[in-house]
């Protein structure tokens, strides 16, 4: 089945977070905020492993006694069948998906499934394990009618069709892991340590071939060993069987009071290929791959996972869900975006039931990876696990906007979950102005300290953007427009409220950004960029008659008065002014509402 979330409980640094999954999922974040423990969770559960005490949350009981651990962790894992997966219903919660429940605590661990709860409770049992006599009582008891004589899995069929009818609810059911193992993914992780020795990639795709020759699946997507296999458990389950039938004898020479014994055995052929050594010859004969060199080992690995999409692409194999540690370490540019690609085509291939988690530190990962796939994880000062990610509301001026138009624009998925501050303007004299205002001031770039422009004048992705930032990163964006924009009606639509408008909307000049600065700070720019064919110097006086032109925007009339009156080879449009003007201006005249604009974004972004 494919994971959809993931809610866990006091477990390393995540006390209390709830994560969402998707087939191919991005993990992000700083060092030890808890990526690769959230690998070692699914480890855990899935490959049917016990913590360690270590491993139990540590917090502050918040009365002075000395730091503890929390007494247990829990985990629930919700899970959607593959289409054509048939799974009991039994298993599953009314709502068609599949949740797991895990607890541990030092002494045991314990397994739930929520699905039903028949109200007879006799039907609330696994009815393959009990005996004749006893399948003959639950049909006495809940009145089926038998006609002639039936075997004990005709009799097991009568009682599942009885079921189908019969009144339940949902509850959390008790089981063991061993019942379940059968439709769970397998759980496949790879460390740094394997990018380190490719052997290990090799290895762990030669046991999905090995277990595609042992296993098989039949029409309900049950898997199971081939024929041949099956009989030869059979031989062995009554061998074993005998063999324990033989003890009866010596128990009862110590207590008569035992009648049976039964042994119930776990034969797992899938455990058949441990490991291998793999060796090359390039040219010196052959030698271990382990024992080459870095250079060599990185090469082949990407040749490993071509071969390895090739391979998975062409087997059927059980579900399968892949942590991938950190697979950039230690690789250039464009490794990192092949290593990608590779893992995205073995998720995404027809029919793939292959689900991946990629942790990383790679913006190159990340920029490539589906921004609704990317969950932050960011470590608090109370040393607890946040997690963030972007919700879209399943809106589809946001989906497209993602999809079609954020790349377009530069905003990649590291901008989006990595800045602190988001400035959003209308015009490309802003563009090019803030950022060398800024630097002046400050002595480094917006981009330094995590404050970015967005330009969304004449974007059509507008609306699905603000809806975006309206929903995700409201707290963190201010829009710098011009006072007589219209746009701030768009921004309420999207979802910014009413009541923190002046926290958020920055209005300057009387209707654009061109007209709030003064008449002389204009002039020092024009005297230097654009000197007057009359050879005579630009004065105030040059521009009082355009400043309150009605029906005209003073930018517009600035720059056709700059054609009509300059020859100077520098372009006069609204970009290059941006950038002369910024780059001239006294600082002491630059106007207050970029002050304060400035101030508002680093005491947002937590600048200084």
């Amino acid at each position: 089945m494919q994971l959809i979330t993931i809610e866990i409980k006091n477990f390393r640094c995540l006390k209390d977070v709830k994560i969402p999954f998707r087939e191919l999922t991005v993990l992000i974040g700083e060092n030890d905020a808890g990526k690769s423990t959230v690998l070692d969770l699914l480890d855990l559960i899935l490959n049917e492993h016990q913590p360690e005490d270590s491993d139990y949350y540590y917090f502050d009981d918040g009365i002075g006694n000395p730091e503890s651990r929390a007494d247990e962790i829990e985990a629930v894992l919700t899970f959607h069948p593959y289409n054509g997966q048939t799974i009991s219903q039994e298993f599953l919660s009314s709502d068609g998906f599949f949740r797991l429940k895990k607890r541990f605590t030092r002494l045991s661990g314990e397994t739930w499934y929520n699905g039903r709860c028949y109200e007879q409770e006799v039907l609330n049992q696994d009815l393959t394990s009990l005996r004749v006599a006893d399948l003959d009582a639950i049909i006495q008891e809940i009145g089926i009618v038998v006609g002639g004589r039936l075997n004990k899995e005709e009799k097991i069929q009568r009682i599942e069709d009885y079921k189908q009818h019969a009144p339940f609810h949902d509850a959390w059911v008790t089981t063991t892991p061993a019942a379940l193992r059968e439709f769970l993914p397998r759980f496949e992780r790879y460390r740094s340590l394997d990018y380190q020795d490719p052997t290990n990639v090799v290895m762990k795709t030669l046991r999905t071939v090995y277990e595609s020759k042992i296993f098989e699946t039949d029409e309900n997507g049950t898997r199971q060993p081939i024929a041949s296999l099956r009989d030869l458990k059979s031989d062995i389950e009554t061998e074993l069987n005998r063999k324990v039938s033989e003890l009866l004898g010596y128990v009862q020479r110590y207590n008569q009071r035992v009648q049976r014994v039964e042994f119930n055995p776990t034969i797992d052929f899938s455990g058949g290929l441990k490991s291998g050594q793999f060796s090359i010859d390039d040219g010196r004969g052959f030698h271990w791959l382990n024992k080459c060199g870095d250079g060599t080992k990185r090469r082949l690995l990407m040749a490993f996972f071509d071969w390895e999409r090739e391979i998975l692409g062409q087997q059927q194999t059980r579900p399968l869900l892949r942590g991938y540690d950190e697979p950039d370490v230690n690789l250039h540019y464009e490794a990192q975006r092949h290593m990608y690609r590779t893992i995205r085509d073995i998720v995404y291939q027809e029919k793939s039931r292959i689900q991946a988690i990629v942790c990383t530190h790679s913006l190159t990962m990340i920029d490539h990876a589906p921004a609704t796939s990317i969950n932050l994880l960011r470590l608090c000062e109370c040393g607890m696990t946040g997690v963030n990610y972007l919700d879209t509301l399943e809106d589809q001026d946001v989906e497209d906007f993602l999809v079609n138009l954020a790349a377009e624009l530069g905003i990649t998925n590291s901008i989006l979950f990595y800045e602190r501050c988001y400035i959003i303007i209308e015009g490309p004299t802003e563009e090019n102005a803030l950022p060398i205002f800024y630097h002046r001031l400050y002595g480094h770039s917006m981009i330094e300290d995590g404050i970015r422009l967005i330009n969304i004048e004449g974007n059509g992705g507008k609306k699905g953007l603000l809806k975006l930032l309206g929903k995700n990163r409201q707290q963190l964006t201010i829009a710098f427009l011009d006072s007589d924009t219209q746009t701030n009606q768009d921004f309420i639509s999207a979802g910014f409220t009413r009541d923190q408008v002046d926290d958020y909307l920055i209005l300057i000049g009387h209707k654009e950004f061109e007209d709030a600065f003064s008449d002389e700070s204009i002039c020092s720019c024009l005297n230097l960029v654009w000197p007057r064919n009359d050879n005579a110097p630009w004065v105030p006086e040059h521009l009082s008659g355009i400043r309150n032109e009605p029906n005209k925007k003073f930018s517009e009339r600035l720059m056709g008065l700059i054609y009509q009156n300059s020859e100077s080879d520098v372009p006069n449009t609204k970009p290059v002014y941006g950038q002369k003007l910024a780059s001239i201006c006294p600082l002491e005249m630059i106007p207050e509402r970029v002050i304060h604009l400035f101030n508002r974004a680093r005491e947002i972004a937590r600048v200084g």
